[in-house]
């Protein structure tokens, strides 16, 4: 866990950086279907930066030097059923904030102040309307986030990690580690998807973590969000599994692997395998200081574009390829993305926290999807994740597929259809001199893959 200490810290850098008053509020539980079922509670991250508090309710009031935590009264009877602390007090202390007021003083504290403070919107709607509210400032969650001056401070501040927070991601990293390792074990023909998403998700149930998205555990690779996991694990095809975990301070994990249901690549998968371990390889060697995150990008998709000349699916050389967006038929996303409080970071503030000054989405079918165009900073982690996917709706594209017709022969492309996908993932940590494979230990040449598919059985009632 983070330190009181580190969270006091960020907030006198908070401070210094942004001139007025400060308030930044938490989520409130939400009824999933009736007032007593609520859906799991995870605070929201700019707050949990700041705070570490993860009750549902909470506010922070940052004046001056004065700091004030405020939180939500509690029933007397409420300890009957829950066992909750009802010392407002004792709940603050262990946060480290020696002042705090009941939730409900809220609307006094801000009025008394000589003008109102700069406010955060968070990922709700009724949350953010009775802050707006209160602050005078228009709140919407991406679309108006706050005033600029603490946008771009909380920008600042959390786009790279420390060492708690890296320290945190490593003891996500290696429960992850053991949950995709037990999922490859587990696969085998016949066995459903959900079985061994389940398994995936147990195993990290059973170490303190939760998944840091809805996992992907598909035979249809080529889906690239494909969160259904309805089907079946079939003999002759590949399984990918996008999975991640959250350890309980919040910092959290990504990692693709794709494996062989049967245990063996066949030749052709093995090629294509081989080919986004590459490009894999390419990116993360590129991972440095100074980098700019498009060359981390570009470096993978030339990889894949000489996989794409090697097996003919070129009428131009690679290079060419890649500067035209060919590529992109079979490797459309970006290479990756931050990993932080959120497994996708800081993207709700948008292109303003991920994209470096003066740059801007590129027009181009596969460049457009990058979702960092950063200069890479000591702290920073990043996902390096290519991949390789024929996807036959993206090939049936006119629109994308008409202006890079004179560079590739499209039904090379479409002879591969029904391979599915494959992506692999790591989360690689920009150090002072290069960078560090945070969650290395997950197995992914061939041979070691091979090695685990289906060495255990599944211990999920079938």
């Amino acid at each position: 866990m983070i330190a009181p200490s580190t969270h006091a810290a960020r907030r006198r850098r908070l401070r210094a950086l942004v001139d007025g008053p400060i308030l930044l509020v938490g989520l409130d539980a939400r009824p999933r279907n009736q007032r007593l079922v609520s859906f799991p509670f995870r605070q929201d991250s700019t707050f949990l930066y700041f705070t570490g508090c993860r009750e549902p309710g909470a506010a922070l009031l940052l004046d001056g030097d004065e700091e004030t935590l405020f939180l939500p009264d509690r029933d007397p009877r409420e300890v009957i059923w829950d066992g909750i602390d009802l010392d407002l007090g004792a709940r603050a202390a262990r946060l480290g904030f020696a002042r705090v007021r009941p939730a409900r003083e809220l609307p006094e504290a801000v009025a008394a102040l000589p003008a109102p403070p700069a406010a955060l919107a968070v990922p709700d709607d009724a949350r953010n309307a009775a802050i707006s509210a209160l602050v005078g400032q228009p709140l919407r969650w991406v679309e108006a986030m706050g005033p600029d001056a603490l946008v771009d401070a909380v920008i600042r501040l959390r786009r790279t990690l420390g060492p708690e927070e890296v320290a945190e991601q490593r003891a996500a990293a290696a429960i992850l580690a053991r949950a995709h390792h037990a999922a490859m074990a587990a696969s085998r023909p016949g066995v459903p998807e959900r079985h061994v998403r389940a398994l995936f998700e147990a195993t990290l149930a059973a170490a303190g973590a939760v998944p840091s998205f809805p996992t992907i555990a598909t035979v249809h690779g080529e889906v690239l969000h494909n969160e259904r996991a309805d089907g079946v694990l079939e003999d002759g095809r590949l399984f990918l599994l996008d999975g991640g975990a959250e350890v309980p301070s919040g910092y959290a994990t990504d990692v693709t692997r794709t494996w062989p249901v049967s245990g063996r690549f066949t030749p052709r998968q093995r090629a294509a395998y081989e080919a986004v371990l590459a490009a894999q390889t390419a990116g993360i060697a590129a991972v440095r200081p100074g980098v700019r995150y498009r060359e981390v990008h570009l470096a993978a998709a030339r990889v894949v574009a000489r996989f794409m000349a090697d097996e003919g699916m070129l009428r131009c050389d690679p290079d060419t390829a890649v500067e035209a967006g060919a590529h992109a038929l079979i490797f459309p996303h970006g290479v990756g993305h931050l990993v932080g409080l959120d497994v996708h970071d800081l993207e709700d503030f948008g292109d303003r926290a991920t994209y470096g000054p003066g740059r801007s989405r590129s027009e181009q079918f596969g460049l457009a999807f990058l979702r960092i165009d950063l200069d890479l900073e000591p702290g920073m982690v990043v996902t390096v994740e290519p991949g390789i996917y024929f996807i036959p709706a993206l090939l049936a594209d006119r629109e994308v597929v008409e202006p890079l017709r004179a560079h590739v022969h499209l039904d090379r492309i479409a002879d591969w259809v029904g391979l599915g996908g494959i992506r692999i993932e790591d989360d690689v940590l920009v150090t002072d001199d290069g960078h560090e494979v945070l969650t290395g230990a997950i197995v992914k040449s061939p041979a070691e893959i091979e090695a685990r598919v289906g060495t255990a059985g599944l211990a999920i009632p079938t």
